[in-house]
């Protein structure tokens, strides 16, 4: 009798783990999800994208018309989060419907499914914004610039030259800033279907299948770093292409005048005042020494 029971609980088991990732048509579901923001609408956001995502697996899980009309239903509610993190919800949410559609009790293993999906898209959201738009997205114009610098297209700094660089440094700029951001992007969306299925099941899903503190700041870096080149190579260019444009003192007040805005900056910020105090008091200084006093503007280049 009880090895009986001990077979029947083992079974169950197995049935309730439901068909592997090998079962699930992972290449469907991975190429549909480029059109998860194709239904976008006002109401429930992604869930049309989202459904249509899932349809493959759903269709592979649910044989019977009846329980995929019901499963499609079920993910017909709101659902929004990063678009390129999403796939990670989509896995997860795939290995729940097979792992209850396997199950002797199906009602209760799709019970927290609502749950877990909602804080999974909630969680990916803010991860997915903090490393795509918060930092890859600025650091695809970052890269754009570093190339045309160092193929010696200067256009972006030296706005005024009647500079004609070549047809393809002209693309080459923007195109490896795109590819760069989208290699990430492709990569995420399939590392994501195949991790959010292996670990479905969770609300932690997928959160701690990849160190995204360590991604995100080790994308800050880059980014700073980035900016600093530029910065670099652009007074860099700028010095070069101006030397001997004026003379030492007119040339020492410039960058005087550079030094106390950034001064003042950070006097008022230690004082609680914002940014927009340091720039109205610098604009009012403008006006009474341009206007009230007659001194006559120079030229605000080194």
């Amino acid at each position: 009798m009880q090895i009986v029971t001990h077979m029947e609980e083992e079974i169950k088991e197995c049935r309730a783990a439901g068909p592997g990732a090998a079962d699930i048509p992972m290449a469907a579901m991975f190429c549909r999800s480029f059109f998860i923001q194709a239904g976008w609408n006002y109401e429930r956001f992604q869930n049309l994208g989202f459904v249509f995502s899932l349809l493959p697996a759903l269709r592979r899980i649910y044989p019977d018309k009846a329980g995929l009309k019901n499963a499609i239903l079920r993910h017909m509610e709101i659902f929004n989060t990063q678009p390129y993190m999403a796939n990670f919800v989509l896995g997860n949410v795939a290995r729940m419907e097979a792992g209850a559609a396997a199950s002797l009790e199906p009602d209760a293993r799709l019970k927290n499914m609502p749950g877990v999906k909602q804080a999974l898209a909630s969680s990916f959201a803010s991860i997915g914004d903090r490393v795509f738009w918060g930092r890859l997205k600025p650091m695809t114009t970052q890269v754009c610039l570093l190339v045309w610098t160092l193929a010696g297209f200067y256009g972006w700094l030296f706005t005024g030259r009647a500079e004609q660089p070549s047809l393809w440094l002209v693309f080459a700029g923007p195109l490896a800033g795109i590819l760069g951001y989208s290699a990430v992007a492709v990569y995420l969306r399939w590392i994501g279907l195949k991790k959010g299925y292996a670990c479905g099941g969770t609300a932690s899903c997928g959160l701690d299948a990849v160190n995204w503190p360590g991604i995100i700041r080790f994308l800050s870096a880059a980014g700073f770093a980035f900016s600093m080149v530029l910065a670099l190579l652009a007074f860099g260019l700028l010095i070069v292409a101006n030397y001997g444009a004026c003379s030492t003192a007119e040339l020492m007040l410039k960058l005087g005048l550079g030094a106390g805005v950034l001064v003042l900056h950070r006097v008022a910020r230690a004082y609680g005042r914002s940014a927009f105090f340091a720039a109205g008091f610098i604009l009012a200084v403008s006006v009474l020494v341009f206007s009230v006093f007659r001194v006559e503007p120079f030229k605000m280049h080194i």
